[in-house]
């Protein structure tokens, strides 16, 4: 891939890439790849001085060495899921088991890359959820309330709330938004691992399945843990998953 065709989305001007690495140069580098082709990035050595900054900025995608001193970047990304859904998390890290992939998928990272970094796989990571977290932002300024809904449960796409049929709300993270969004919209539908990549803006080859799992597995247990109920999708084995109240 040539990174000169990659270039920032519109009014990044309102948007940070908060690189946390230790490793002085790696942190340097990752900043200058970020900061020459129009994102705005800045780097931090540890938590403490990411959350320092976090105080004052609310749009931030932050890329996080998962072998830090100090807290290391699961707990940082976990705590940072669990107070913004909707904040951009990649975690970077030497460790490429499955085990290490899917466990740091599980504390709400966006995804994960293995060292040595693949910059213009960072930088299509950076550019999609920068899209997305733009995205959002726009529709929020809205004043309509964009709501899908289907057999008693409903979808507020602006909050990034998931309704159930008792009341209860769920707050969904960026890529919980955008499954749910497809299932809601095709109900007793299969929609395939095609249209899931899609919804994801992935190209189908990148939809990672364990990846998926993960996602669904996360969001199901958040719905049931605050609703008391199960979110009704299920697999289908070989074609995608499908929402059937």
């Amino acid at each position: 891939m040539n990174t000169e065709r990659i270039s920032a989305p519109a009014n990044m001007d309102c948007l940070t890439i908060a690189v946390v690495e230790d490793d002085e140069v790696l942190r340097e580098e990752l900043c200058f790849q970020l900061n020459s082709l129009g994102f705005t990035a800045k780097g931090f050595d540890g938590a403490n001085a990411l959350y320092r900054f976090l105080a004052t900025e609310r749009r931030v995608i932050a890329i996080l060495d998962i072998g830090l001193e100090g807290e290391d970047g699961l707990s940082i990304c976990e705590h940072l899921r669990s107070g913004n859904q909707r904040m951009g998390l990649i975690l970077a890290t030497a460790r490429g088991q499955r085990e290490d992939r899917l466990e740091g998928l599980s504390v709400g990272a966006d995804a994960y890359l293995v060292k040595p970094i693949d910059v213009d796989e960072l930088i299509l990571h950076v550019k999609r959820l920068a899209n997305r977290i733009l995205a959002k932002t726009r529709h929020s300024d809205l004043t309509a309330i964009n709501t899908v809904q289907s057999r008693d449960w409903s979808l507020d796409s602006i909050r990034a709330r998931l309704k159930s049929p008792g009341g209860g709300e769920v707050p969904l993270t960026l890529s919980e938004l955008a499954l749910v969004s497809i299932l809601l919209g095709h109900h007793d539908e299969v929609c395939t691992f095609v249209q899931l990549a899609k919804a994801l803006d992935l190209l189908p080859d990148e939809l990672d399945r364990h990846r998926l799992e993960v996602i669904v597995s996360r969001m199901q247990k958040k719905v049931v843990r605050q609703c008391g109920v199960r979110f009704p999708i299920r697999s289908v084995r070989n074609q995608g998953y499908i929402f059937s109240a």
